[in-house]
């Protein structure tokens, strides 16, 4: 699909609103990219103003400031005449962009008054809708009305449009913010509008109910299936934000090809989601912290695999996959079937390597085992022992050798402290297989993860080459098994997999490659679709780089063949060999940083200036 490609453009506009449910408020992706966007925005205008919602408490993100005497008037006004309160400050974020939280809750008496505006001038259809319609209704129904109010000031009647008048852009992300463009349509406001969805409603609900989109999406009848799934008050709204914004853009080419189809509007501007890169560490720095992660990460293998059985630590390799628990649509169904595929190989050819594949994902609020509890005290227990005894030992040993005495195990320990360390480890010793899961969180019986592990035969037995830990906590630092923060887990892993069926975007992959970690994607994933694009992921003919996988219209069985295949020629790479797929994907994540694409959103904003004329 085509987007507009421009050179390095310069804004046509002065001011620009951007308006998003997200702006200092941490609730899903697009928080991501409003906030990791803002400063090279800002750079670019002259007035950029973020819009977000207000609640009880503004939030730590947020410091107030005095109200500048061009807004002082708009405020008033929107009290006065709408009961809207509104206050102005920065967002403690970088590039500290001016920002202004709308409360609306004096709107919410008339909701259904704006409901009934809405349906008879652009057909968005609320009869059914809930809180979570309403809500979001109100508040951006209030910034197109604050917008309204600048604009009035701004370019007042009677003032002539010459360069000294003031070009304003919006842009709203997602239909929670579009009702701005709506009442700033119907209102004839002299603002240009953009409008960004970054997954559609329909598509990922349509995604989100176990349907494979992009398989069906030709013969989807979008309303109907809106109705269906009882998700026609937001999708009316979408609709008609994509039809009345001057310009409608969507985050990815799959996602464009999907608002195509379900919202009927080919998107004008395709804008990516990027990132900046100086914020992860060098190439040099992640070689360094990926030496001491995968030391935690064996660690973590020793006391939660070795009180069953042993394998070989320096021949192990650590693959993970990560984000919601959405067992379809991020493609886990197709990852362990792919390593299922992988064990059987690997021990038909009697590897001598281990896999260890973490899912870290969040399936609810639960404790660690407590045998995986046990096991890693004991484990703590013999490295306190040895450290405590280390200098102590180091000292005797150099001392053995130096006299030309050979080091037996009665000068490392003495028989008290190996009697101590054997006894701990025999009342230790455990039968059967390590659990698939770290943590308590229910009956796992049911679990479509769970289940497909064991449909595999991926049941951590002793002659199991791919070993599976499912560890539902969230890696905060401090979540009493791991204890690391995210990227610190990641960066000491040897490949991530993201095999996704629907993925609008997909940020961690991309966090991934910054990381230094190779991480597999799909062309159903929009930051696997830009790659290839890019002709980027690929370094070789021997495909050691080839990090895109070809979902689209492919069938399920050459999928996961195909994955298998890459998870193995993987595994058998050298290590000089991922030092430089390291390098390589480190490198291609630079092409993401916001320096190069924040380029096609002030294309958006021109095109909008111009089409508003």
């Amino acid at each position: 699909m085509a987007a507009i490609e421009t050179s390095r453009a310069e804004p046509v506009g002065q001011t620009l609103f951007e308006i998003s449910w997200e702006v200092c408020n941490k609730v899903g992706g697009i928080y991501t990219v409003v906030r990791s966007k803002a400063p090279f925005v800002a750079k670019n205008y002259s007035r950029y103003i973020t819009i977000g919602p207000a609640f009880d408490e503004l939030g730590p993100e947020f410091d107030p400031r005095p109200t500048p005497p061009e807004f002082q008037a708009v405020f008033e006004a929107l009290k006065t005449k709408h009961g809207i309160i509104c206050h102005y400050g920065v967002w403690l974020i970088p590039g500290m962009p001016v920002t202004i939280l709308v409360d609306s809750r004096n709107v919410i008496a008339r909701r259904n008054d704006l409901k009934a505006f809405y349906w008879e001038r652009f057909r968005v259809d609320s009869l059914k809708a809930a809180w979570e319609f309403d809500e979001p209704l109100c508040f951006s129904t209030a910034a197109g009305m604050l917008v309204e109010e600048y604009a009035k000031r701004a370019n007042a009647p009677g003032r002539e449009k010459d360069a000294a008048c003031e070009r304003i852009v919006v842009q709203c992300h997602e239909w929670i913010a579009g009702f701005a463009i709506l009442h700033l349509k119907a209102y004839a406001v002299d603002v240009a509008t953009v409008f960004t969805t970054h997954a559609t409603m329909l598509g990922r609900s349509i995604a989100g109910n176990g349907h494979l989109l992009y398989e069906i999406i030709d013969s989807v009848d979008p309303m109907a299936w809106a109705y269906r799934l009882g998700v026609q008050d937001k999708h009316t709204a979408e609709v008609a934000c994509a039809h009345n914004a001057d310009v409608f853009t969507t985050v990815s080419e799959i996602t464009g090809m999907e608002a195509e189809r379900l919202l009927g509007k080919k998107p004008d501007v395709l804008l990516y989601n990027g990132f900046h890169i100086d914020s992860f560490p060098t190439f040099e720095e992640t070689s360094s912290r990926h030496l001491q992660s995968k030391e935690l990460l064996k660690e973590f293998a020793a006391y939660n695999f070795f009180p069953y059985y042993s394998f070989d630590l320096d021949k192990t390799l650590f693959y993970f996959t990560s984000g919601r628990y959405e067992f379809q649509n991020k493609g886990m169904d197709i990852f362990v079937e792919a390593l299922g595929q992988l064990n059987r190989k690997l021990i038909e050819e009697r590897s001598d390597k281990t896999i260890v594949v973490f899912f870290w994902v969040i399936m609810g609020k639960g404790t660690v085992r407590s045998d995986v509890m046990e096991n890693k005290s004991f484990y703590q227990h013999v490295k306190s022992t040895v450290d405590w005894q280390g200098k102590y030992l180091l000292q005797r040993l150099v001392l053995d050798i130096l006299s030309g005495h050979r080091p037996g195990e009665d000068d490392v320990f003495t028989s008290s402290i190996m009697n101590d360390l054997y006894s701990g480890i025999r009342r230790l010793r455990r039968t059967g297989n390590p659990p698939l899961v770290t943590h308590d969180i229910g009956s796992w019986d049911n679990d479509p993860l769970v289940q497909a592990c064991r449909a595999q035969g991926l049941l951590n037995a002793e002659s199991d080459r791919v070993k599976i830990v499912i560890y539902p906590g969230y890696l905060d630092g401090t979540d009493g098994l791991l204890n690391l923060h995210y990227y610190d887990a990641v960066v000491g892993t040897h490949l991530g997999v993201f095999a996704s069926s629907y993925e609008p975007w997909g940020y961690t992959p991309l966090e991934n490659a910054a990381l230094g970690v190779p991480a597999i994607t799909t062309d159903l994933a929009g930051f696997g679709r830009y790659l290839c694009t890019q002709g980027a992921g690929k370094d070789g003919a021997d495909g050691q780089c080839d990090l895109v996988l070809q979902r689209f219209k492919r069938p399920r069985n050459e999928v996961v063949a195909e994955l298998a295949r890459r998870l193995q020629l993987h595994a058998k790479l050298g290590h000089a060999e991922r030092v430089q797929q390291g390098f390589v994907v480190k490198s291609m994540a630079s092409l993401c940083d916001w320096n190069n694409f924040v380029k096609h959103y002030i294309t958006a904003h021109n095109l909008a200036i111009e089409r508003h004329g």
